[in-house]
């Protein structure tokens, strides 16, 4: 009968698998994401955790256009394929049909990012990217007049991008003869 983590130990394991199930860079909100729907695993005990596998050398953060990614290290492919066994084959399949169903809309959240910010003198400045890798294709700031248009934007880009690049993209390479 095989002997299961639990605890502290376990929730390090857990957040190793979820990194090497995911087969990609994740954010730190994708991140905590599979970390809570899978594991059930709350936002300070996320940080607790991961604050500890960095200090130990097991995960890495590395700044992106996107935002800050989270990675194995070797030294933390080696723990977790020292332990991995011991978290429960149903967690351990749990995390991969999450990271599977996950993976294309994780993707695209890297891929299509929007921030707002307010402006000293009133309205709100939204910013919009579409990145590809380290590379940022296309890059629209705006100024809006309330929080409530700059959350229609955003939320209006993740399905509209394409389509604006296409528009813009034609519009600027046309030849006129």
């Amino acid at each position: 009968m095989p002997n299961f983590l639990e605890g502290l130990p376990k929730e390090k394991v857990q957040l190793l698998y979820i990194l090497k199930a995911a087969r990609t860079e994740l954010t730190e909100q994708q991140f905590y994401q599979c970390a809570y729907e899978c594991a059930g695993m709350t936002w300070f005990s996320f940080h607790d955790v991961v604050g500890d596998l960095e200090q130990n050398g097991d995960i890495v953060y590395e700044r992106r256009p996107f935002g800050a990614c989270a990675y194995l290290t070797e030294q933390g492919k080696m723990t977790l394929a020292m332990f991995e066994k011991g978290l429960t084959y149903s967690l351990r399949e749990s995390i991969d049909a999450y990271m599977k169903r996950a993976a294309s809309q994780f993707r695209q959240e890297r891929e299509l990012v929007s921030q707002d910010e307010p402006l000293p003198g009133g309205g709100i400045l939204v910013r919009l990217k579409a990145l590809e890798g380290d590379r940022v294709l296309l890059e629209i700031d705006m100024t809006v007049a309330s929080l409530e248009e700059s959350l229609t934007i955003r939320k209006n880009w993740q399905q509209q991008s394409m389509q604006l690049y296409d528009t813009i993209y034609d519009a600027l390479t046309n030849k006129e003869e």
